[in-house]
């Protein structure tokens, strides 16, 4: 049972996932950019502003994070072709 209805169409949808993909590509970008903050400040046994290690968790979670947005679009895209699929099948 649905507690309400989507009003926005299919092509809506996927042109405001976009927004999902950059998100999760500027996401991603931060965590790669935490871990290379956390490489140099070990390398160089300096402190900037965290610890490496706090670098490299900052790292992990960004790029979860990005990951995770991409797949929930591609997601949501592969569900509303489904139902597409579903409505041209029954009609």
């Amino acid at each position: 049972m649905r507690l309400r209805k989507c009003a926005m169409k299919r092509k809506e949808i996927i042109a405001a996932g976009g927004a999902h993909c950059d998100g999760g590509f500027v996401f991603w970008l931060l965590g790669i950019a935490f871990a290379v903050f956390g490489v140099i400040s070990d390398a160089m046994n300096i402190t900037l502003v965290l610890e490496s290690t706090s670098w490299l968790l900052l790292s992990i979670v960004f790029c979860l994070t990005g990951i995770a947005s991409w797949i929930a679009w591609a997601l949501a895209v592969h569900f509303l072709d489904a139902i597409e699929a579903k409505s041209k099948k029954e009609g």
